[in-house]
Parts: structure tokens; sequence; C-alpha cells
């Protein structure tokens, strides 16, 4: 990606990182993060869930949980619909 940039490395990672720590912070506030063409990124807050230890039997409360998700766009759902160009 440097290279593609005509970037230094250290630079390349500098602004890699803190991409992937906007897109988080969107994420863990709930909010969609879209990219025309290849799709959205989305934080889903699961609730607190009671489950059962299957090797104890004991009843466990799992906390609140915020998961990402991510949703295809159509140009990249068509993309591997149709396969590799050949």
């Amino acid at each position: 990606m440097a290279s593609r940039l005509n970037l230094e490395t250290s630079t390349a990672e500098k602004l890699l990182e803190s991409f992937i720590e906007v897109i988080g912070e969107e994420c863990r506030d709930l909010n969609r993060v879209a990219f025309p063409s290849l799709g959205s990124f989305q934080g889903i807050k699961r609730d607190e869930t009671v489950v059962r230890d299957l090797s104890t039997g004991k009843r466990l409360l799992l906390p609140p949980v915020i998961e990402l998700e991510f949703i295809p766009g159509g140009r990249l759902k068509n993309g591997i619909a149709e396969g590799p160009d050949k």
C-alpha cells in the first residue's frame, strides 16, 4: 500500500491504524460506516444473555456486547457471484 501511495512504510502504517481506529469508534457508537460499492460496517448491540455451562450445568450471565457486522454492497455481491474475470 505504501508504494502504491508513494509513502514511507511508517506513514502508511500510521494512516491505516488511524483509519481502523475511526471505524472502531464509529461502530462502538453503533453508527454505520459505508464504503460505496464495497459495503458498510455497523456495530450491533447484543443484550446480556443467560447461558448454561455444558460441563457444570451452572447458569452464567454473559454481559452485553457490541458485534461488528459487515453488509456487502451490490457491486461486491455481483463481483462474487460472477466470479473472477478470465
